[in-house]
C-alpha cells in the first residue's frame, strides 16, 4: 500500500474558529470561503446550511488553503435569490464569528448596529461588510478583495511614476503589504493586527454579546406578554 498523504490541518470551521487567529488568517480564510461558494454557484449549486460545524477548513500538504462546504444542492430555480441570500449568509456568519455572537445573532440587529461590530473587524473588510448587511449589496468577497487590491497597485504605480524613485517605490511596496510583479495573480494582502486596543475589544464584546443575547431574549418575552392579555 502507497504512503496515506495527510494534510497539515483540517478541521470543522467550529473547531477552527475556537482557537486565535489573526486578521490575516481570517481575511484568507474568509477569501477562500467565498471563492469556494463562487466556484459552487458556477457548476449550478448553492450552500445551503451556513452552520461552522458543516464547513471543512484545511490546509494541504502544498500550503494551500481550501473550503469544504458539506451541505450542497442544485440551484434549479430562484438562481439569482439563492445566490444573494448565499452572499448574505456568508458575511453574517463571518462576522458573527468574528465577534463572537453567532449563537445569538439576528440580522436586524446586525444591520441597526453595524458600527458596535466594526472593532471586531479586519479594517480592510468594513466597507465590504457594510455594503452586504447594512446597504444590502450582493457582491463576492473575492471579488471586491481583487477589485481593491488592483487598485492599489495602480495607485502604487502612479505613485512611481510621478515621483520616479524606484529604491522609494521598493520600500513602499513592502510596508504596504503588497509583493510581486503586476502579471502575477492577484492574492489579498489584508492588513495585519485585530485590534488597535485588546482592553476596549475585549470589553466591547462583552457588552455586544450581552446586547445580542437581551435582544434576543426581549422580543419573544414581549410577544408572551401581549399574549396574556
Amino acid at each position: 500500500m502507497g504512503e496515506i498523504v495527510r494534510f497539515p490541518f483540517e478541521s470543522t470551521l467550529d473547531e477552527y474558529t475556537k482557537t486565535y487567529h489573526n486578521n490575516d488568517e481570517y481575511t484568507r480564510l474568509f477569501y477562500v470561503m467565498d471563492s469556494t461558494m463562487k466556484y459552487i454557484h458556477g457548476k449550478g449549486y448553492y450552500v445551503i446550511n451556513f452552520n461552522p460545524k458543516n464547513i471543512v477548513v484545511g490546509v494541504t500538504n502544498n500550503n494551500e488553503d481550501y473550503v469544504n462546504f458539506k451541505s450542497i444542492d442544485v440551484m434549479d430555480d430562484d438562481i439569482t435569490n439563492k445566490i444573494n441570500n448565499n452572499i448574505y449568509n456568508l458575511a453574517f456568519l463571518e462576522i458573527g464569528l468574528l465577534s463572537e455572537t453567532l449563537d445569538y445573532l439576528r440580522p436586524e440587529f446586525l444591520k441597526q448596529n453595524f458600527s458596535q461590530f466594526k472593532i471586531f473587524i479586519p479594517e480592510n473588510l468594513v466597507n465590504y461588510y457594510q455594503m452586504i448587511v447594512v446597504n444590502g449589496g450582493h457582491h463576492y468577497l473575492s471579488e471586491y478583495l481583487e477589485i481593491k487590491n488592483k487598485q492599489e497597485i495602480t495607485k502604487l504605480n502612479k505613485a512611481l511614476e510621478e515621483e520616479g524613485g524606484s529604491s522609494k517605490g521598493r520600500s513602499y511596496v513592502k510596508s504596504t503589504g503588497h509583493y510581486g510583479n503586476d502579471d502575477d495573480n492577484i492574492v489579498p494582502m489584508p492588513l495585519p493586527g485585530k485590534k488597535d486596543n485588546d482592553i476596549a475589544a475585549f470589553v466591547t464584546n462583552y457588552a455586544l454579546a450581552f446586547a445580542v443575547i437581551a435582544s434576543s431574549l426581549l422580543i419573544p418575552l414581549i410577544a408572551f406578554l401581549l399574549g396574556q392579555r
